[in-house]
C-alpha cells in the first residue's frame, strides 16, 4: 500500500508538470523542464543540489522537477521527458532511465562514465588520490596502502594515489578484500574482516592508508579498533568526500579529501544552461574533472612519523604556529637543541631545511584559503604570516609552482 501511494504521488506530480507546460503561450515561450535527482542522504548529493540551485535561482529560467532522497531504496518512480537533467548518487537503473529521457543529461559522478553519460562534471579522482598521497607523505610516513576497489586495473583514485607515491620512491599495497555494504543485522564482526584484519596486521607500521571514500574509511577505523591497532599511531587513515557525519562518528575522527561538491552542482547547471542555449561543447568542455580543494585533517592522520623527538617537536610547533608568523628562531626557542644540530637532523630525516618546512605549511594553508573566492589575496597574505603581498606571491609561486591567482582559477567552478 505504501509503495502504491508513493508511485501515485509521482504520477500526479508529473501530470501537473505536463499540464503546466501545455498552458504556455507557444513552444518558443516554454520554459525548459530540468530534472534533478540526487542522493539526499549523503553530503555529496545534498552539496550537488545546493550548488545547482545556487546557479538556477540566480537565472530563474527553468521549470524544476527534483528528487532528493535515496532513490535506490524506493520503488521505481516515473520520470518525465526533460530538456535537461542533473544526476548525482542515484542507482544505475534510474541513472540510465534519466539519460534516456533527457535531451541533455549531466552527471556529477565519475561512475556515470561507465553508463556513457555524454556530459559530466565530477571530481578528478586521480588528483584526489594524489592529494591524499601528498598528505600522508607530509605526515612522514613511509609505508602506504589502499583500501577499496579490489580488482585490476586499479580505479583512478587508487592509480592517482599509487602514481603520486611512486614519484617519491614509495609503493602502495592494495587490500585483498572490498568493503561490503549489506551486512546482516546484529552480527558482531563482518565476515570480510576475517581477511581485512590479518592484512592490516601484516602491513609495515606505521602505515598510511587511503580508503576509497569516507564510508570505507569509517569501516577501516572500526576494523582497526577491533584488531587493537592504534589510529593514527599504527594505521593513519584518510578518506575522500569529507562527509562530516561519517568522519566525526568514526572510532577515530577521520581526515578526508574535500572535493567541495557544490562546485560540481554549480558547474553542471552552468554546463546545462550553455547546452540549452544551443552551444556546441568540445570534448574537454563536455567532460569536466575538478580537482579537490584541500585535505581536512582530523585525528586519524594527526601524527608526525619521525623517530627523533627534537624533529617531531619542531614539526609539531611549525604545524601549529607557521602563520603566526613563524621563523627558524621561533622554532629554536621551543626545541632544546642547537640550531646547527636541528638543521642537520632536518636534512638527514626529511631531506630539507627548517625554513622549507615553514614555507610548505604556510602554503598548504594558503591553498585552503584560495579555494574560498570571497577572501582577497591581500587578506590571505596576512593570514599566512607575510608582511606584504609580493613576498607571499613569490613564496607561493616558488613552493607550489604557480601564482596564487592561477591556483585560485584552477580550483574554481567552471564558468
Amino acid at each position: 500500500m505504501k509503495n502504491r501511494t508513493a508511485t501515485l504521488y509521482w504520477v500526479q506530480r508529473l501530470t501537473r508538470l505536463r499540464h503546466s507546460q501545455k498552458k504556455q503561450i507557444s513552444p518558443s515561450n516554454r520554459r525548459p523542464l530540468v530534472g534533478i535527482a540526487v542522493d539526499g542522504a549523503s553530503r555529496y548529493g545534498r552539496a550537488v543540489m545546493a550548488g545547482a540551485m545556487q546557479y538556477i535561482q540566480a537565472q530563474r529560467r527553468w521549470e524544476i522537477f527534483s528528487v532528493m532522497r535515496r532513490t535506490f531504496d524506493v520503488p521505481p518512480m516515473p520520470w518525465p521527458k526533460c530538456d535537461g537533467a542533473i544526476v548525482a548518487g542515484v542507482g544505475s537503473d534510474l541513472a540510465t532511465r534519466i539519460k534516456a529521457l533527457s535531451r541533455f543529461p549531466v552527471s556529477c559522478s565519475s561512475a556515470s562514465l561507465l553508463l556513457q553519460y555524454p556530459y559530466v562534471v565530477c571530481l578528478d579522482d586521480m588528483a584526489a588520490g594524489a592529494m591524499a598521497a601528498e598528505h600522508l607523505i607530509d605526515c612522514r610516513l613511509r609505508s602506504f596502502a589502499y583500501y577499496g576497489g579490489v580488482g585490476s586495473p586499479p580505479n583512478k583514485r587508487h592509480r592517482g594515489f599509487a602514481e603520486a607515491l611512486a614519484k617519491k620512491g614509495y609503493t602502495c599495497v592494495g587490500s585483498p578484500v572490498d568493503y561490503q555494504l549489506d551486512i546482516p543485522p546484529l552480527r558482531d564482526v563482518p565476515e570480510y574482516w576475517a581477511e581485512l584484519i590479518p592484512w592490516l596486521h601484516n602491513l609495515p607500521k606505521p602505515v598510511g592508508i587511503l580508503a576509497h571514500d569516507d564510508t570505507y574509511a569509517h569501516d577501516l577505523a572500526a576494523a582497526c579498533q577491533h584488531a587493537d591497532l592504534g589510529v593514527p599511531e599504527h594505521v593513519a587513515i584518510i578518506g575522500v568526500n569529507n562527509d562530516h557525519l561519517h568522519c566525526v562518528s568514526a572510532a577515530t575522527p577521520l581526515s578526508s579529501v574535500d572535493p567541495d561538491f557544490t562546485r560540481m552542482g554549480y558547474g553542471a547547471a552552468r554546463m546545462l544552461d550553455r547546452l540549452l542555449h544551443g552551444e556546441k561543447l568540445s570534448e574537454a568542455e563536455r567532460h569536466v574533472f575538478l580537482p579537490p580543494v584541500r585535505v581536512v585533517r582530523r585525528q586519524s592522520t594527526d601524527l608526525l612519523a619521525v623517530d627523533d623527538p627534537d624533529v617531531a617537536d619542531a614539526l609539531r610547533y611549525i604545524r601549529e604556529h607557521a602563520c603566526d608568523p613563524c621563523s627558524v628562531d621561533d622554532v629554536m626557542r621551543r626545541v632544546p637543541t642547537s640550531r646547527r644540530q636541528l638543521q642537520r637532523l632536518f636534512k638527514c630525516k626529511l631531506g630539507y631545511s627548517l625554513s622549507t618546512e615553514i614555507a610548505r605549511v604556510q602554503m598548504e594553508i594558503a591553498k585552503q584559503l584560495l579555494s574560498q573566492p570571497e577572501i582577497k589575496l591581500a587578506e590571505i597574505s596576512r593570514r599566512c604570516g607575510f608582511a606584504n603581498h609580493p613576498a607571499f606571491t613569490r613564496t607561493f609561486t616558488r613552493v607550489v609552482g604557480m601564482a596564487p591567482s592561477a591556483y585560485r582559477r584552477s580550483v574554481a567552478p567552471p564558468k
